[in-house]
C-alpha cells in the first residue's frame, strides 16, 4: 500500500491542512510552530505500533479555540482523510481469495474520526465475488440453475437458506457466506486492506547509543524485561554486526572472544562510515573488559564494553561519548534504523520529526544519502526540517510547504486565523517558510548560474558550450545567433526544472528549457513541460528526428565522430567511425562512443562527453573541414531559431 493524498482536519493548530501529496520520501519545510509536528502526530494515528495509546482525544487534540464539549464528535469533520494506491502484489492476494477483477480500481480512501472511528471507500465488483464463490463451491448443475440469476450476497444467502434440503455443495456455499461473510463482501475486501496497510513510527526523540556498558547491569535488565532506550541501541548495534552480547560474555577462548570483537568493530566501521563522510580516518573499536575498580559505578565491577573510536591520522583514540553530539546523533541514528530496517521487513511508513538538528550541512547531506538508499527502496518517509541543508534538490518537488496562515483584512485590519496549510507543491506566501528551499536550490545552483530576466535552462555544461558556440558561428555565417537577451543557465537535470520556475517564478523571469530525452523519463518531462510556459520547453528528439536523443544527435554522427577523434587526438586503430553503423541507427550518438571507448586497452584515454565541447568552443583548427559540418550547423540553427522565436514581443 502506498499513500498517496492526505488531508488533516480540526487536529491541534490544523483546522483544514486541504489535501496534499506524498511521494516515497516527502519533506515537510516550515517555520519553528508551523504545523509540521501535528502533521506527523495526526498521521500517526492512522495506524501506530500500540493503537491502544495513539487515540484522538477530542478535549485534548480538537482546536482549543473551537472545542466545545457539547458538540457531538460525530458532527465534525474527519481528522484524518487519506488516499492510497493498492499495490499489484495486493490486488492479486484480494483476487485470489475473492475473485478476478474484485475491484473496480485501486484506488483505496480511509478517513478516521476524533471518536476514532475508521471509515472506508472503494469501489468492489460484488458480482465478480459471487462468481468466485460459487466456483468455488464446486456446484453441480442442477445447483447453478437453482442459484442462477442472483448477482447480490444478501439476496443469494437468502435463497440458500430458503433451500430445503440442500446439496453438499449448496451447503458449503452457505457456510462460506457466513463464515468469511459476516458483514458482506464490502467489509471483508475493506478488511483485508486495512491489514495490508502499513504501520507507522513516529520518532521525535532519537535514541542515543551508550558509550560504556556493563554486561552485568544489562544482561539483568535483560532477563527482567527492563531493557532501556540505550540499551535498545546498544543491542541493535550487536545485532548490526550479527551477534549477541551473550555470544560475546560467554567466549571460552581469547582468539573467540578476540574473533567476535574485531567483527563486530569491523561491521560497524564499515557500515557507518559508508555514510559519515566529514572523517574517513575514523575507525570503530568495540572492547570487551574486566571493569575497573576506580570506574563509577556501575562500570566498577564485572564486565564492561566501551564503544572507543580510533583518530587514524591523529594515531588517538578517544570513547564514544566524548565524540561531538553530531558524531554521536548521526552513529546512533544509523545503529538503529539499519535495527529497524532488519528487524521490520513488512509495511511501515516512517515519520521522522525535526530529524539531524545538530548535524553539519555536510552531514545533513549524509543523512540525505542514507534516507534514499537505505529507507526509500524499502518505506514512505515523511520528515520535517527547517533545514535547508534537510532538503533534497534532486527531490525539490517532493517538498511541502507547511505555515500557520493568517489574513489580514484590509479594511478593518483584523486578522483571520485560518490555521496550518500544507501546500501541493512547492510554493509559499510566506517569505520565512519558502526560504530554505531556495536556500537549498542557490548551494547547488548559484555557484553556477547566472540568472537573467530572460533564461535557457539546459542540463549540463557542455550543452552551455554547444549553444553558444554554434550562436557565434552563425553570426560569422551573417546569420542570426542566439538573441542577445537570452542567458543560458545549467540546471543540473530534468527534475530540477520545475523546482526552479516554482521558487524563481516570483521574480517575473521569461524561462524556456532545452533537454535531452531517454526512455523512462516520460513522467519527468511532463513535470517540467507543465511548469512552463506553453512551448517553452524543447527537447531533442524533436531537432534530431529519433525517439531518444542528446544536443549531441543534433549534431549528427558523421561530425560528432570528428569532434572526439580531434578531441583526443586518437590514432587511426582507436578512431570512432565516421560512417554510422547499421546497429547504431535511431540510437543516442553518447552511448555508441561510450561504447567505443570501453573497448580501448588499458591506459587508453576514456571517454567523457564534455570534454569534445570544451574541444570546440576553444579549437584553432577550422570546424568547417570536420565532416558534417554544415547539417550540424543546420540542426544548430532550427534549434536557436525556435529560441528566438520565443522572444517575440517579449521586453
Amino acid at each position: 500500500m502506498k499513500l498517496q493524498k492526505v488531508r488533516i482536519q480540526d487536529f491541534w493548530c490544523i483546522e483544514d491542512s486541504e489535501e496534499f501529496r506524498i511521494d516515497p520520501v516527502t519533506c515537510l519545510v516550515g517555520k519553528n510552530e508551523s504545523g509540521k509536528t501535528a502533521t506527523l502526530r495526526a498521521l500517526h494515528k492512522l495506524k501506530p505500533a500500540s493503537p491502544d495509546v495513539e487515540k484522538f482525544v477530542p478535549s485534548r487534540d480538537y482546536p482549543k479555540r473551537k472545542w466545545r464539549p457539547d458538540i457531538p464528535v460525530s458532527d465534525t469533520p474527519p481528522a484524518v482523510s487519506t488516499e492510497w494506491q493498492v499495490s499489484d502484489q495486493e490486488v492479486s492476494a484480494l483476487e485470489e481469495r475473492f475473485g478476478k477483477g474484485i475491484l473496480a480500481n485501486n484506488t483505496y480512501r480511509l478517513t478516521i474520526s476524533h471518536n476514532n472511528k475508521r471509515l472506508s471507500t472503494l469501489s468492489v465488483n460484488a458480482e465478480k465475488a459471487i462468481d468466485h464463490l460459487k466456483l468455488k463451491a464446486n456446484l453441480s448443475e442442477e445447483d447453478k440453475a437453482a442459484i442462477a440469476g442472483i448477482r447480490t450476497l444478501e439476496q443469494l444467502k437468502k435463497k440458500l437458506e430458503e433451500t430445503s434440503p440442500r446439496s453438499a455443495g449448496l451447503q458449503t456455499l452457505l457456510e462460506t457466506i457466513v463464515r468469511e461473510f459476516p458483514n458482506g463482501i464490502l467489509r471483508a475486501v475493506s478488511d483485508q486492506i486495512q491489514d495490508a496497510l502499513p504501520t507507522f513510527l513516529y520518532f521525535d526523540q532519537y535514541l542515543r547509543l551508550p558509550g560504556i556498558v556493563s554486561v552485568e547491569e544489562l544482561l539483568r535488565r535483560s532477563s527482567q524485561g527492563a531493557l532501556t532506550d540505550s540499551d535498545n541501541v546498544f543491542m541493535a548495534l550487536m545485532a548490526l554486526a550479527g551477534t549477541k552480547i551473550e555470544t560475546i560474555h560467554t567466549a571460552k577462548t581469547f582468539e573467540e572472544l578476540n574473533s567476535s570483537l574485531r567483527a563486530v568493530s569491523n561491521q560497524i566501521s564499515d557500515i557507518i562510515f559508508q555514510y559519515w563522510s566529514q572523517n574517513r580516518h575514523l575507525q570503530v573499536d568495540v572492547r570487551f573488559d574486566h571493569a575497573r575498580p576506580q570506574d563509577p559505578p556501575p562500570f566498577n565491577s564485572g564486565f564492561v564494553v566501551r564503544t572507543r573510536v580510533n583518530n587514524l591520522r591523529h594515531r588517538a583514540d578517544t570513547s564514544f561519548d566524548e565524540r561531538s553530539s553530531g558524531f554521536v546523533w548521526f552513529f546512533s541514528f544509523l545503529v538503529w534504523f539499519y535495527h529497524l530496517r532488519e528487524t521490520n521487513k513488512g509495511n511501515l511508513v516512517i515519520l521522522l520529526d525535526e530529524l539531524g538538528l545538530t548535524l553539519h550541512a555536510r552531514a545533513q547531506a549524509d543523512l540525505l544519502r542514507y534516507i534514499n538508499e537505505q529507507l526509500r527502496p524499502h518505506y514512505q518517509v515523511i520528515y520535517t526540517t527547517h533545514s535547508p541543508f534537510m532538503i533534497d534538490p534532486d527531490q525539490i518537488l517532493s517538498a511541502r510547504t507547511v505555515e500557520d496562515v493568517v489574513i489580514t483584512d484590509p479594511k478593518t485590519h483584523v486578522d483571520a486565523l485560518l490555521g496550518t496549510k500544507i501546500s501541493k507543491d512547492v510554493l509559499s506566501t510566506d517569505v520565512d517558510t519558502i526560504s530554505p528551499l531556495q536556500r537549498a536550490l542557490d548551494y547547488e545552483m548559484t555557484q553556477t548560474l547566472f540568472i537573467g530576466r530572460h533564461t535557457i535552462l539546459v542540463e549540463g555544461p557542455s550543452d552551455l558550450l554547444y549553444l553558444k558556440w554554434f550562436s557565434k558561428r552563425l553570426e560569422l555565417s551573417g546569420l542570426p545567433g542566439l538573441d542577445y537577451r537570452w542567458t543560458i543557465a545549467k540546471v543540473g537535470g530534468v527534475d530540477r526544472i520545475p523546482g526552479f520556475v516554482s521558487l524563481f517564478r516570483a521574480n517575473n523571469l521569461h524561462i524556456a528549457a532545452f533537454i535531452d530525452v531517454q526512455s523512462g523519463q516520460n513522467q519527468r518531462i511532463e513535470n517540467a513541460r507543465k511548469a512552463l510556459v506553453e512551448k517553452h520547453l524543447l527537447t531533442a528528439d524533436t531537432y534530431a528526428n529519433q525517439k531518444e536523443a542528446d544536443l549531441e544527435d543534433l549534431l549528427g554522427w558523421e561530425f560528432y565522430a570528428g569532434l572526439v577523434n580531434l578531441t583526443w587526438s586518437l590514432p587511426p586503430r582507436l578512431r570512432v567511425l565516421q560512417t554510422q553503423p547499421a546497429e547504431a541507427v535511431g540510437g543516442r550518438v553518447i552511448v555508441e562512443v561510450e561504447r567505443h571507448f570501453s573497448a580501448f586497452p588499458a591506459g587508453a584515454p576514456e571517454f567523457n562527453h564534455f570534454n569534445p565541447s570544451e574541444y570546440l568552443y576553444t579549437m584553432e583548427e577550422d570546424p568547417t573541414k570536420i565532416p558534417g559540418f554544415d547539417r550540424t550547423l543546420s540542426n544548430m540553427k532550427k534549434l536557436i531559431d525556435d529560441l528566438n522565436g520565443l522572444m517575440v514581443g517579449a521586453p
